[in-house]
């Protein structure tokens, strides 16, 4: 996966989601988040531990859907046949399914969502951008100083703190003592970043070089057509 054209492997998983959403395929979304888990399970240089820490969030939303679809249906679910759950509130057939159908599409878009994320680098997707879909040098740059600063951002908030428990002043993480100085640091900082890209020509609409080039072949064709196509047959047979 990391050796696809990070551009188009964006694409190809944005079709793919959209192609989910005007469905209702539980078995389908289930296989697609497995498969998912699978791939980046098994793309080197993928940190396992953060991502089952990062699956957490999705569990848990899909759980929530499954509890809230179950228990909460809407009229047009609310038919079939009843079975009686603690006593109080009746569950209808078709209610499972519903529970069922919205859990596996929250732990498939979560699933499409970590491929990305687990195997694309940020300055190979911000090339690629730039390269293969003409985003502006200026945005392109812009983007990745950004992308960049939230660690500058974070330091800060760090040695702010420290200055603080030096003096002997008590602060929570919240408290304007803390934020405010973060925040003054971090314009200034801003500033500095802004002042030398313009004086590097990032203004205006010049050609510029690039220190490389993100490739484009026949496997990200491939990719951009095999996936689609492979939920249309998974639509068909499951």
């Amino acid at each position: 996966m990391r050796a696809l054209n990070p551009a188009y492997k964006l694409l190809t998983l944005i079709i793919a989601s959209l192609m989910l959403s005007v469905t209702y395929n539980t078995r389908l979304d289930l296989v697609v988040a497995g498969c998912c888990l699978v791939v980046t399970l098994c793309t080197p240089r993928v940190d396992r531990k953060f991502l089952f820490i990062s699956l957490t969030p999705f569990l848990i939303a899909a759980f929530g859907m499954f509890m809230t679809g179950l228990l909460f249906p809407s009229q047009a679910a609310a038919q079939g046949v009843e079975t009686a759950v603690f006593g109080q509130r009746v569950i209808y057939a078709s209610s499972l399914k519903s529970a069922c159908q919205l859990a596996a599409r929250v732990l498939a878009f979560g699933g499409l969502g970590m491929l990305f994320a687990f195997t694309t680098e940020p300055m190979e997707l911000i090339m690629s951008l730039m390269q293969q879909f003409h985003l502006p040098p200026k945005f392109a740059y812009g983007i990745l100083a950004a992308y960049h600063f939230f660690p500058v951002v974070r330091s800060e908030f760090g040695t702010v703190g420290v200055a603080l428990r030096v003096r002997g002043v008590k602060a929570t993480p919240f408290s304007p003592r803390r934020i405010l100085p973060m925040l003054v640091h971090a314009l200034e900082r801003s500033q500095s970043l802004a002042m030398a890209m313009e004086s590097r020509g990032f203004q205006n609409d010049a050609p510029r070089a690039v220190a490389f080039r993100v490739r484009f072949g026949w496997a990200d064709i491939a990719f951009l057509i095999g996936l689609p196509a492979a939920l249309l047959v998974g639509l068909w047979l499951l």
